[in-house]
């Protein structure tokens, strides 16, 4: 193994992705997979998926040292444009790096750097031990990561939800995921659009099917409240912050609910976030706009 610092000229391309030639279509893919997480190098699932995927496709797995939970789509190396990799061994077929920063610099530094000229056909990101259904997908380094991919261009797939301490549900579920990999579906995948997919948390003998959902809304409560000061700083405030993410009871047929009954969840999503009904409102009702 060895440790190398490393400074990116983060500068990328959109790619323009069209419909496959017949030739594509009957070749195996995918030929060249990004795996990445945000619970850290050492995630048992994430290094089973990546040597999954090493058995067909060239694999690289690029994954932040310790555990960068709940950052979002959060990148250091945005600010910096430096950070610390270092190559690690996990078997054979699997190029891998641990990324002393956050899911989104595994992101910058996997199109910026080895993947430059060369991008891959997917990025998955997970798999995730805890749940992102519901309000969680918006904080989650894992939907982070694969909102960065799919905004650079790279079709993804972010995964939540599998019990690191039993092998096999993550066996299980670490085969399911390479069939969605090589299925159709991923494969027609054109950025803005990624999904996001939940499992069920336990084992994989509880799990009932397959749904398409969307996301809940508003299941969480927010508190807080002010604590003695600390220190003697003029105006200094310390308050406590709470928040409870199943205060209410899910919609049926929304991704928690439907996780609850022991589904697998795919929820369609899209990084652009761009809203074309109101710039169309917009333009015709300029007049609503404060002049300069």
């Amino acid at each position: 193994m060895y440790s190398k610092r490393v400074t990116l000229g983060l500068v990328f391309l959109a790619t323009v992705v069209g419909s496959l030639p017949a030739s594509a279509q009957e070749s195996p893919w995918p030929r060249r997979v990004l795996i990445t997480n945000d619970d850290g190098f050492d995630s048992p699932a994430t290094i089973a998926m990546a040597r999954a995927f090493a058995a067909f496709a060239e694999t690289y797995l690029i994954v932040p040292s310790e555990d960068r939970s709940s950052s979002s789509n959060f990148a250091v190396s945005a600010r910096t444009l430096a950070f610390d990799v270092e190559r690690r061994d996990v078997g054979s077929g699997v190029i891998a790096w641990a990324v002393d920063g956050y899911p989104g610099d595994c992101i910058y530094f996997a199109l910026a750097g080895p993947l430059r000229e060369n991008r891959p056909d997917l990025v998955i990101t997970g798999i995730n031990t805890g749940s992102n259904v519901a309000d969680a997908w918006v904080a989650s380094g894992t939907v982070g990561a694969a909102r960065m991919a799919t905004y650079y261009g790279v079709p993804a797939i972010a995964l939540s939800g599998v019990d690191n301490d039993d092998p096999e549900a993550v066996a299980a579920v670490v085969r399911w995921v390479v069939k969605l990999g090589q299925s159709d579906l991923a494969r027609q995948l054109k950025p803005p659009q990624y999904l996001t997919v939940s499992f069920p948390v336990g084992p994989a003998s509880k799990i009932t099917g397959v749904e398409v959902a969307e996301h809940a809304r508003g299941l969480r409560t927010f508190s807080a409240e002010i604590l003695p000061a600390a220190g003697d700083a003029p105006g200094r405030e310390r308050w406590s912050f709470q928040v409870v993410r199943d205060a209410f009871p899910a919609p049926a047929g929304s991704d928690a609910a439907l996780v609850a009954q022991g589904k697998i969840v795919i929820v369609p999503m899209r990084v652009d976030e761009a809203d074309p009904d109101m710039s169309a409102w917009l333009k015709q009702n300029r007049g609503r706009i404060p002049g300069w």
